[in-house]
């Protein structure tokens, strides 16, 4: 889906914007529904100074489009979740889907994958591109990123260019930076799909290690949890002992925004990642 606005109407539409004539919002709303759910070229190329509360209103208007774009868009791989394997271009292309879906449709930033890219560049840059460590040092102990207690549940801690720009978000998400990053630095760096909090685990000194990115990446020693028969299950030491596959990643994400929307009471978001997760689920 592109965007289907007139280009010369489209500033007499922005202006409309603040009319608080019903049947002017409704016709709004019927076009703005009709496009990409993302107009953010656009509206930066026309340079008008809108208020926040029409941009906040028009983000609203753009949703419909968003989502529309999310399903068209969204291929479900032959054999699902659990056919992703290795395949990281398309679990990437997944994590971008969901990024432009979380976004606001109308303020200007580049697409995920350019974003990590940026990243990646500033790593090199400061020397923090020489280890596994060393990435680990720079992007979370440094506190360039860290852990969203303040809003932990917010949908926003799955949109991963959200998580650069903000230096925020949920242990998956710095999980994922960490990994996508360290991915193009050639780097040895995997999931943990651990209960109710991902890690990411690397090798220190030879030794196997875990990350808690949340936590100012601080470092867990493997040997010394598995030693510790009390206190975790036979579940969470399974996972500890394998790398998270790509599609169990990506289904921990979509239930996180299933729950996040209903926490906001979001049906229609809720119901999107919800059936997106029972198509992944159910595919073979």
């Amino acid at each position: 889906m592109v965007p289907m606005v007139d280009e010369q109407q489209l500033p007499y539409m922005l202006q409309l914007l603040d009319d608080e004539e019903p049947a002017i919002q409704d016709a709004l709303r019927h076009e703005f529904s009709t496009t990409s759910g993302d107009l953010s070229n656009e509206i930066a190329a026309l340079a008008m100074d809108l208020k926040p509360t029409d941009l906040k209103r028009l983000s609203q208007m753009l949703l419909p489009g968003r989502r529309d774009t999310l399903l068209q868009e969204w291929q479900i791989p032959q054999g699902g979740a659990a056919a992703l394997d290795d395949d990281w271009d398309t679990f990437e292309d997944m994590l971008r889907l969901i990024s432009d879906f979380l976004h606001d449709g109308v303020t200007l930033r580049p697409a995920l994958p350019d974003t990590l890219d940026m990243l990646v560049e500033e790593a090199i840059n400061e020397k923090a591109h020489l280890s596994e460590n060393s990435l680990r040092l720079w992007m979370f102990d440094s506190g360039r990123f860290s852990g969203n207690k303040n809003d932990y549940y917010t949908p926003h801690n799955s949109d991963l260019s959200w998580c650069m720009e903000t230096g925020s978000g949920n242990p998956i998400s710095l999980a994922l930076l960490y990994i996508l990053v360290g991915r193009r630095l050639n780097m040895e760096i995997t999931g943990c799909n651990y209960p109710g909090h991902f890690l990411a685990r690397i090798q220190l000194d030879g030794k196997p290690v875990l990350i808690d990115c949340f936590h100012k990446g601080r470092i867990i020693s493997v040997d010394e949890i598995l030693q510790d028969n009390k206190s975790i299950s036979d579940y969470a030491k399974q996972a500890i002992l394998t790398t998270a596959p790509l599609g169990h990643i990506l289904m921990r994400i979509l239930r996180n925004l299933e729950h996040s929307f209903n926490k906001l009471k979001r049906e229609d978001d809720a119901k999107i990642f919800r059936m997106i997760f029972e198509r992944m689920h159910r595919s073979i």
